[in-house]
C-alpha cells in the first residue's frame, strides 16, 4: 500500500520501505515526527532514528504490533 505519510500517522506503527533501488531499506517502526516541508522522523524497533524526506520513502504500511510484551 503506497501512501504519503501526513502528521495524522505520528504514533502509528508499521513498515516503511525508503531509499533508492540500490540502498532500499525495510523498517518496521514508528513515526515519531512529521513537519509540512517534508522531513519524516522514524524510530525502527532496534531503537535506531531515522530523519527522512517523504521523497526517499516508497511505501508506508500500517500495521498492528503483534508482539508479545514481557510479563
Amino acid at each position: 500500500m503506497n501512501r504519503i505519510i501526513k502528521k495524522e500517522d505520528v504514533g502509528k506503527f508499521g513498515e516503511m520501505i525508503a531509499g533508492d533501488e540500490a540502498h532500499r531499506k525495510v523498517m518496521h517502526g514508528k513515526v515519531l515526527y512529521v513537519d509540512h516541508f517534508g522531513a519524516i522522523i522514524f524510530l525502527d524497533n532496534d531503537d535506531i532514528t531515522y530523519k527522512l524526506l517523504r521523497t526517499d520513502i516508497i511505501s508506508f504500511e500500517e500495521k498492528e504490533f503483534k508482539g508479545q510484551l514481557p510479563e
